[in-house]
């Protein structure tokens, strides 16, 4: 059975509380030092010889990229292939608009104005996400 724990989110000053799983990687993440010293204890290491980086993680802050992430993946699986190629090319290749209106045998002013259409349509998919 698995436990949750209420966590405060932050979403662009909006106060929102989540259930996060209380799993053992998240305990690691809480209790780092604790983590350590016990397991440290089980292989009869002493904490003095080894070395504990400064290790601290917002679970908040990784939750919701998390979620953004999902939201983004989601949004452009509603684009057409075409679509996605342009995106493809432009913003993961690095190619320019002239370079991509050659590739896709259309004109720049044509790349650019759909450029534009498709990031509308992202906007539109992400609104809980940008600021307006």
């Amino acid at each position: 059975m698995k436990k949750y724990r209420k966590q405060i989110v932050y979403v662009y000053g909006e106060k929102r509380f989540v259930d996060v799983p209380s799993n053992d990687e998240l305990y690691k993440m809480d209790n780092r030092e604790e983590y350590q010293r016990m397991r440290s204890k089980k292989k009869h290491i002493s904490l003095e010889s080894v070395v504990i980086a400064d290790y601290s993680v917002d679970v908040a802050e990784v939750y919701e990229k998390t979620q953004l992430l999902e939201c983004l993946r989601e949004a452009l699986l509603t684009l057409t292939d075409n679509e996605r190629l342009l995106i493809e090319y432009i913003y993961y290749d690095g190619l320019t608009e002239r370079e991509t209106a050659a590739l896709l045998k259309i004109s720049q002013p044509a790349v650019t104005k759909r450029k534009h259409k498709i990031i509308n349509k992202l906007r539109k998919s992400l609104s809980d996400w940008i600021e307006p």
